[in-house]
C-alpha cells in the first residue's frame, strides 16, 4: 500500500501564531492564484525545479519502492541534503539549512544524515516546488511520484548517476552533481510553465515580457492579460496601499490605543474606498466566501466612516475566530496583549509573484514565440 497520507497530513510542527491578523495576505494570495496560478511565492528559481525533478526520479529508482514516506526519507531527503551542502562547499550558495550546512562543509567529509532543516519536509525544495510542480502535472496529485511521460521531455538528457561512494568523500560528491547540465532543461521548463501551462501562465509572461523593465501587475496590466487578471493587476497597487495602512494601524490597537489619530483614520477610508472601487477580489471566492465577507464588510464600514478601531478589532476577530477558528490577538480596545508590546507588520514581499514571474522568465530564456 502506497503512502499517499505521507505527503499531504499536516506537518508535525506546532503551527505558529497567525501571521495575517486582517486577513489581507490571504486575499494577495488568491489574486496571485489568478494572475500566475502555477506559481508560488516560493517558486523562485528554474534550477531548483530541475533538481526537485531530478531528486525525486533518482529516490524512487535508488529506494526501488512506490511508498512516499520511503522515497522522502531514505532518498529524497538525503538527495537535498547533498545537493545543497555542494552548493555551498563550491559555489557558496545559501539555501534553506545553511546554518547547519556551513559547519558541514568545514568538515572532513559530506554528512547527508544530518538533519539541516527542523522539518524538511515542508520547507525544502519539495515542500516549496510541490505545488507547482503538480499544476504543471509533473508529480502525481496525492503522491510524490514523478509522472515519467510529463517530465522526460523537460529532463530530456539529463542524468543523475552518481558512484557509489558519492555521500561519503567531497570529491566524489562533487562530481555527482558536476556532471548535470541544466541548461536546455531550464528552456523546456520555461516552455512547459509558460507555453504549454495554463493561459493565464502565458498571457501573464506574454505581459511580463513585452515590458521587461516592469517593476510591478499595475505596470502590465494593459498587456495581453484576460479581463479578470487585468481588473487584479490594477487593483494590486490599491490594496498594498490599505494593507500597510491597516496593519500599522492594527499595530498600534495592540498596544493599547483607543482611538487612531483622525488623519489615520481618514487615510483608513481613503484607501478602502479606492480598494472597493478597484474590486481585488477574484472570482474563485465566490459572494459566500467568508474572507470575502469580512474583508469587503469592512472595507464598506470603513468607507462609509465608521470607528476604524472598532472596524480593525471587529475584522480581526471574525478572521480569526470565524475564518481560521483560531484564539484572537486581542478581544477589545484598550487591551494589551502581552507578546505584542513590538509587534510590527511583516516586511515580506507583496508583489503577488511578479517579482518570480520576471526571474523566472529570464532564467529559462522563455520567448512568446516558444509555445
Amino acid at each position: 500500500m502506497n503512502s499517499i497520507l505521507f505527503w499531504n497530513r499536516p506537518s508535525d510542527r506546532e503551527l505558529p501564531r497567525s501571521v495575517d491578523p486582517l486577513g489581507f495576505d490571504a486575499l494577495r494570495e488568491a489574486m496571485a492564484d489568478k494572475l500566475v496560478p502555477l506559481l508560488t511565492g516560493a517558486t523562485r528559481n528554474a534550477d531548483e525545479y530541475l533538481w526537485t525533478l531530478i531528486g525525486l526520479r533518482w529516490a524512487r529508482e535508488a529506494t526501488g519502492s512506490p511508498i512516499d514516506a520511503t522515497i522522502f526519507n531514505q532518498g529524497f531527503a538525503l538527495f537535498e541534503r547533498a545537493l545543497k551542502q555542494y552548493w555551498y562547499k563550491y559555489h557558496r550558495r545559501v539555501s534553506g539549512g545553511i546554518n547547519v550546512v556551513s559547519k558541514i562543509c568545514a568538515e572532513a567529509q559530506p554528512d547527508v544524515r544530518r538533519t539541516i532543516l527542523v522539518d524538511q519536509r515542508a520547507t525544502g525544495l519539495l515542500g516549496s516546488y510541490i505545488v507547482s510542480l503538480r499544476g504543471m502535472g509533473l508529480i502525481e496529485k496525492a503522491s510524490i511520484r514523478v509522472f515519467d511521460d510529463a517530465s522526460e521531455p523537460v529532463l530530456a538528457g539529463v542524468k543523475f548517476s552518481p558512484s557509489r561512494d558519492w555521500k561519503s568523500n567531497w570529491g566524489s560528491l562533487k562530481r555527482a552533481f558536476d556532471g548535470v547540465t541544466l541548461g536546455p532543461a531550464k528552456r523546456r521548463l520555461g516552455i512547459r510553465l509558460f507555453g504549454a501551462g495554463t493561459p493565464e501562465m502565458m498571457r501573464a509572461a506574454q505581459a511580463a515580457f513585452a515590458k521587461p523593465s516592469a517593476a510591478s501587475w499595475v505596470q502590465v496590466a494593459r498587456q495581453p492579460l484576460d479581463a479578470e487578471q487585468a481588473r487584479l493587476a490594477k487593483a494590486s497597487a490599491a490594496l498594498v496601499q490599505l494593507e500597510a495602512a491597516a496593519l500599522n494601524a492594527f499595530g498600534e490597537l495592540l498596544r493599547g490605543e483607543r482611538m487612531l489619530p483622525a488623519a489615520t483614520a481618514k487615510t483608513l477610508k481613503s484607501l478602502a474606498t479606492a480598494t472597493l472601487d478597484a474590486n481585488p477580489f477574484p472570482s474563485s471566492w465566490g459572494d459566500e466566501n467568508p474572507l470575502y465577507l469580512a474583508i469587503r464588510g469592512a472595507l464598506s464600514k470603513l468607507r462609509r466612516g465608521n470607528g476604524a478601531e472598532t472596524v480593525l478589532l471587529g475584522l480581526h476577530l471574525e478572521i480569526t475566530r470565524k475564518v481560521r477558528k483560531v484564539d484572537p490577538w486581542m478581544l477589545s480596545l484598550g487591551e494589551e496583549p502581552p507578546g505584542f508590546e513590538r509587534w510590527r507588520p511583516g516586511t515580506g514581499t507583496n508583489d503577488f509573484r511578479f517579482g518570480n514571474l520576471r526571474n523566472l522568465l529570464k532564467q529559462t530564456h522563455w520567448r512568446p514565440s516558444a509555445h
